[in-house]
């Protein structure tokens, strides 16, 4: 099996976009920098477009073509060894960012930390009980776990690889998204929208890796239907659940844009350019430690600029944020990540038993991973 280094390209990239989205976001609200053109300019662009849902949009994208595939490697035990090796990706770098926050996000800014934060956002489930996220990014987290069960549930169905599973799968969560939108319209209250939404962008990942990279038989057409229901459905979904504002500035035009350039940027970086140069690999290897310890970097960093926001500009301060970011998920990765990564690998190779009769299904359907 070998790595698919241009997918690691698009995830360094994606998180550097999303530490691009919030300093700019920052730069924007206290009018940081002398230069009025780059905030009038930066303000005209950010009407449009959502540099950091477009990232968000991307790494999602990226599970889907991605993370099902470890269901289908050798072994006895492919679930368990799934479930064991995605917890060790995941937890180590987390919980690490869990103190780094509270410590920067909370304590410092003399904010109270609730009985139940703590111990909520330990087990990465907090918002399904209602409790805030130390770090607000972790709700992406959330949805992968969601689209894991999925999975899951799908492969002991024996349903992961077949067209008509993903398809049905994919289009049912796009009707979700289709009915929190007019619920949301309807009630004027906060549906989660984007649940649903940013799950069916993870199946359609997964359709076009089986089109175009696995190249099966019949999932042309799984993947022109999928792609149109969606691209379609977008615009509907918007203007039902963003079309009035709600307190976060939304904009049904902007969602438009944001999830139809993601889509097309994804492919794009994907299938064609392919990006495999050494600086954007190794980003892609560090990109969740970049982008679960950007907003605790920018904070300590927003601090230091105090009484100079008149002179900053704000790339400048994206810039330093992106630097000092990339030498902090270093570390994180190379002391953390790393390690971490490595025992769950071995741990579910142990528990998978890769003697067992699973092997020819892993060299059909796991010829490349990332």
């Amino acid at each position: 099996m070998h790595r698919l280094h241009c997918i690691d390209s698009i995830r360094g990239l994606a998180a550097l976009a999303v530490i691009y989205a919030h300093t700019v976001e920052f730069g924007l609200k206290v009018r940081l920098g002398p230069s009025s053109f780059e905030r009038v300019a930066l303000a005209g662009l950010t009407e449009y477009v959502d540099i950091g849902k477009i990232a968000v949009t991307l790494f999602f994208a990226v599970s889907g073509f991605v993370v099902p595939f470890s269901l289908f490697k050798a072994g006895d035990r492919p679930i368990l060894a799934f479930a064991v090796s995605r917890f060790f990706r995941l937890y180590p770098a987390y919980w690490l960012s869990i103190p780094c926050g509270l410590l920067v996000l909370f304590v410092w800014a003399g904010r109270d930390v609730p009985a139940l934060l703590v111990a909520a956002n330990i087990t990465m489930l907090q918002q399904f009980v209602g409790v805030e996220n130390v770090i607000s990014l972790y709700w992406t987290l959330q949805i992968e776990l969601i689209f894991y069960v999925l999975c899951v549930g799908l492969f002991a169905l024996g349903r992961l690889d077949d067209r008509e599973g993903v398809v049905l799968s994919a289009l049912a969560l796009i009707a979700a998204a289709v009915t929190l939108a007019f619920l949301r319209f309807y009630f004027e209250r906060k549906f989660p929208v984007a649940v649903p939404l940013s799950l069916a962008v993870m199946f359609w990942g997964l359709c076009l890796r089986y089109h175009v990279l696995e190249k099966r038989p019949g999932w042309g057409s799984a993947l022109t239907w999928v792609t149109s229901v969606l691209v379609c459905a977008v615009p509907v979904i918007s203007v039902l659940a963003y079309g009035r504002d709600m307190g976060f500035h939304e904009n049904w035009v902007k969602y438009v844009v944001t999830y139809w350039l993601a889509m097309a940027l994804f492919a794009l970086l994907a299938l064609k350019l392919r990006i495999e140069g050494r600086v954007f690999t190794y980003l892609g290897a560090i990109s969740y430690s970049i982008y679960l310890f950007g907003p605790v970097v920018q904070v300590v960093i927003e601090r230091a600029l105090a009484g100079y926001e008149s002179v900053v500009p704000i790339h400048l301060f994206a810039a330093a944020t992106a630097l000092a970011t990339i030498a902090v998920a270093a570390v994180v990765y190379r002391w953390i990540e790393a390690p971490a990564i490595a025992r769950g690998r071995h741990v579910a190779r142990r528990l998978a038993g890769r003697a067992g009769s699973g092997a020819p299904a892993a060299a059909a359907l796991g010829r490349s991973e990332t």
